[in-house]
């Protein structure tokens, strides 16, 4: 009997040209959702019912015809045919054995690409749809792209003069289609003449490695005990120099000599904090469209002390809410994208709960949620709670630590900011680096209702929300007062 645990090492022996249609395109879907260690069949249930379906079927068909499956090439029978004695000829040439011709090598499309600081915000999505050609996908991850477009066309960094407006246009209707018609899983084909064009924008530009490494420089920055991420980024910047990856007119050599050196201070010494000096993190922000010191005006002026508007261009500025509805937006209102919230309360006093049950309603209504479970971790509690919670969307993703790379998720949870060994800065900086994920912060207080640095914390974030007893109280800049039983 195929299963989850036995499917592919039985399936190799399987003769799937040979098999009715849907069976062959069922294979295909398995595949798709066998992906990271079948996360989406044991998190999804249509999709685990669907692939359960398909094994009943293909267990039933194998039953009835056994000549599907096949013997693997070392235990095939040889075949002997009997020939007519041939006629004496020329004494054959060394080479008597004809070999099969060879196949023409399939020549590997070349574009011509632009090494860029950051790919323009089209390019990104056009890769994305692209990469997605003849791969099986789900209805969520097409969705969560067609939420993410949406979103870049509402926010204007995907606007009616990008110079792929036309492109972004036809990829948008064919991703509602597909959405629409497939069903919990299918096969992503694009046309040939579209995809010819998507492949060519997506490889119109391509990321600088130099910046890839400094991003990476950049997260490390004020945090604890990092020497193991440290290292291995140490030894990426050396390995990309010594291939001759990045060479010495790179545009930011320098910058990642100045970080090569950095790291390897750092990995020497004993200090247990990464710090980068404000002088260079400067610069290194920069690099990623920031200036920690200084910025733009709308009307074009550089000011040190911010941007400097009037109030007709402010009533005039367009600023998108995240849209929540029912109880979550009487307890903190509609805030915008991109905002931060703090929620504390005693031990034991629903915080995670609460906090676990807002994510699993953000997952279903409005994006990608990662819930960083660092107090907990992996364990029974945790999922005592997302079993009595029904939190188990396949848009709630569960980690025991903060990635590096949170750029794909909408909403982030960080639980306990304690345990994260977060201060105010790292707070800043997360804000600063992921300026269109919204976080939301939980924290543990004391006794005597405390918890360090609560007054520095609370300045910094938009919502504060105290939980005790199963009720959740808040002010903020949305919805002052407002309350939620749970």
């Amino acid at each position: 009997m195929l299963n989850t645990n036995n499917y592919f090492s039985k399936a190799a022996s399987i003769n799937w040209d040979n098999l009715p249609e849907a069976l062959s395109k069922g294979h295909k879907l398995v595949e798709g959702a066998s992906q990271n260690n079948w996360a989406a069949y044991n998190s999804n249930e249509n999709i685990k019912r669907v692939v359960d379906a398909f094994f009943q079927k293909l267990n039933e068909y194998l039953d009835k015809n056994p000549s599907s499956v096949v013997a693997t090439s070392k235990s095939l029978p040889t075949k002997t045919v009997k020939t007519a004695p041939k006629a004496a000829t020329a004494k054959p040439t060394p080479a008597t054995r004809k070999m099969p011709p060879k196949k023409a090598a399939v020549e590997k499309e070349e574009y011509d690409s632009e090494d860029v600081e950051l790919i323009d915000t089209d390019v990104q999505f056009i890769k994305r749809y692209a990469a997605m050609h003849g791969k099986v996908k789900s209805q969520a991850q097409i969705l969560t792209l067609l939420h993410s477009l949406q979103k870049a066309i509402i926010e204007r960094r995907i606007g009616k003069d990008s110079p792929y407006a036309k492109e972004i246009d036809m990829m948008q209707k064919q991703l509602i289609s597909c959405y629409e018609k497939m069903g919990d899983m299918a096969e992503i084909k694009i046309d040939s003449k579209n995809l010819k064009r998507y492949l060519e924008i997506a490889h119109s530009q391509e990321g600088m490695f130099s910046v890839a490494l400094l991003k990476s420089y950049i997260a490390l920055n004020g945090k604890r005990d990092v020497k193991d991420r440290s290292q291995r980024l140490f030894n990426r910047i050396k390995k990309a120099v010594e291939q001759g990856k990045i060479t010495k007119s790179d545009k930011y050599a320098d910058k990642l000599n100045e970080a090569y050196q950095t790291l390897k201070n750092y990995n020497d010494g004993d200090s247990a904090m990464l710090n980068i000096n404000k002088a260079q993190l400067n610069g290194l922000m920069g690099i990623l469209g920031e200036n920690l010191f200084q910025k733009k005006s709308l009307n074009g002026f550089d000011d040190d002390n911010g941007m400097i508007v009037s109030s007709g261009e402010l009533l005039a500025m367009d600023f998108q809410t995240i849209g929540l509805q029912g109880r979550y937006k009487e307890l903190i209102g509609d805030p915008s994208v991109g905002f931060t919230a703090m929620v504390y309360g005693l031990p034991k006093s629903g915080k995670s709960t609460m906090c676990l049950d807002f994510a699993n309603y953000l997952a279903a209504n409005h994006g990608k949620v990662l819930y960083c479970a660092i107090e907990e971790g992996f364990g029974y509690t945790l999922k005592e709670k997302i079993e009595r919670l029904k939190a188990h969307h396949s848009n709630l993703y569960i980690t025991d630590r903060v990635p590096e790379n949170l750029n794909d998720f909408h909403f982030v949870f960080i639980d306990s900011v304690s345990k994260a060994g977060m201060d105010v800065n790292d707070i800043d900086s997360l804000r600063k680096m992921h300026p269109e994920v919204s976080f939301i912060f939980i924290y543990h207080t004391t006794k005597e209702g405390k918890f360090k640095g609560v007054n520095e914390h609370a300045h910094e974030v938009d919502v504060i929300v105290q939980v005790e007893k199963g009720k959740a109280t808040s002010t903020g800049r949305f919805n002052a007062g407002g309350s939620m039983e749970f």
